[in-house]
């Protein structure tokens, strides 16, 4: 008998040394619980970024506190594939089971890492190319892209550029692209967009094709008979993209800035020049509307990542086999909110960053989660995921904003 304790003692002791260890094949089917809790990794570019830190407050000031089993450890700022793959690790010794990334810098290493210590990986709002999900979308680890796809991305930079067309502005842009040139489909997607956008508006045909000018690593300024554009590659929140940005900027005149990502410092040398951004409903572009200088915003909002949690909620606990497209990841769509004005902006984002209502609240999310729904499956999660748009948000919460 002594024997035998000791034997299942042993193997309890190696079973709670390896649970980030090596993984099986395949995940396993399992069964969760109510009272077990579930750490999950968040892997974020900006800790400062405010599209991050909404999202940091649905998930750590509401969701935490609605699904008790689940506890988020977030990275810091992550400014490199190795800075990706050392927190995966670090965070798998901790604990975790899954991560709900928010960036990507090489898909396949990162789930081929996830696959070795036995985690999950989701991106959970952003846009990879199709060669990319293709490479990885049938590893049991990998549960899919929540975002807007490059068709939105695309159409994203087209309709900041064609909001300017329309105010007849002027003929002279300057564009902030973020990392198009640096391997970021969703920055690049939407340069392209605003490229495209005014090469048919003006009817002229650039010297350079749109993708060379989106990939442009250095600013480059293109002059035609009817328009200027420059386009300026970076993240102008490191202080070396920044001083670049500032100085092209500067050299020049220009009727409008379209932005593919945050301006951050570059509001303060833009000044009065109009602005079009791509980015999310947060209390800082509420002051800038307010100040008349933003003029369209394209973004997401808080609680768009619900669906993404609650498909990472059902593959931890036991389900993620019942989550899955023929056996593929899931590729979501999620498109953006719009505004052209200051009263519009307010209207979404009063509902973006409520504390006591939320576009994705707990009631929408228990649905397609197993723990709470016995029923829930793929196809509802999905449905609900793509139903994101504010009409449709208002139309779940009863068409007001009181409820």
């Amino acid at each position: 008998m002594r024997k035998l304790t000791a034997l299942l003692l042993a193997l309890c002791l190696c079973l709670s040394l390896a649970a980030c260890a090596a993984a099986p094949a395949a995940p396993s089917g399992g069964s969760g619980s109510e009272t077990e809790v579930h750490k999950l990794g968040v892997i974020v570019y900006d800790t400062g970024d405010e599209e991050v830190i909404g999202f940091r407050e649905y998930l750590q000031g509401y969701i935490e506190d609605n699904f008790e089993m689940v506890k988020f450890v977030y990275s810091g700022s992550i400014g490199s594939g190795e800075e990706e793959l050392d927190f995966i690790r670090s965070a798998c010794e901790e604990g975790v089971e899954g991560f709900l990334s928010f960036l990507s810098y090489d898909l396949r290493a990162e789930v081929a890492l996830c696959e070795e210590l036995g985690a999950y990986y989701l991106l959970a709002s952003g846009t990879v190319s199709a060669e990319d999900f293709d490479a990885v979308a049938e590893n049991p680890w990998f549960l899919g892209v929540f975002g807007p796809g490059q068709p939105f991305e695309f159409q994203a930079g087209a309709d900041m550029a064609r909001f300017f067309l329309r105010e007849k502005v002027g003929s002279r842009y300057f564009i902030l692209s973020g990392g198009a040139p640096l391997g970021n489909e969703m920055h690049y997607q939407r340069t392209l967009g605003i490229l495209d956008a005014f090469s048919s508006a003006y009817g002229v045909v650039f010297p350079s094709t749109r993708a060379e000018l989106a990939m442009a690593e250095k600013p480059i300024t293109v002059e035609t008979e009817r328009v200027t554009v420059t386009i300026c590659p970076g993240y102008v929140s490191g202080e070396a993209f920044f001083q670049t940005a500032k100085e092209a900027f500067e050299a020049g005149k220009y009727d409008a800035v379209l932005s593919v990502l945050p301006p951050v410092d570059m509001i303060d040398v833009i000044g009065k020049t109009p602005l079009a951004v791509v980015d999310s409903y947060n209390t800082r572009n509420f002051q800038l509307f307010a100040k008349d200088t933003l003029k369209f915003v394209v973004g997401k909002y808080n609680s768009l990542v619900g669906p993404a949690f609650a498909l990472m909620l059902n593959a931890v606990t036991g389900h993620a086999a019942d989550f899955r497209d023929g056996g593929r990841a899931l590729r979501v769509t999620q498109g953006f909110w719009m505004s052209d004005s200051a009263e519009d902006y307010n209207e979404k984002y009063a509902l973006s960053t409520s504390a006591t209502m939320n576009a994705y609240n707990f009631d929408d999310l228990s649905r397609v989660i197993r723990l709470f729904n016995p029923e829930a499956d793929v196809n509802e999660l999905i449905a609900l995921a793509e139903a994101c748009s504010f009409s449709a948000v208002r139309a779940r919460r009863g068409g007001t904003m009181d409820n």
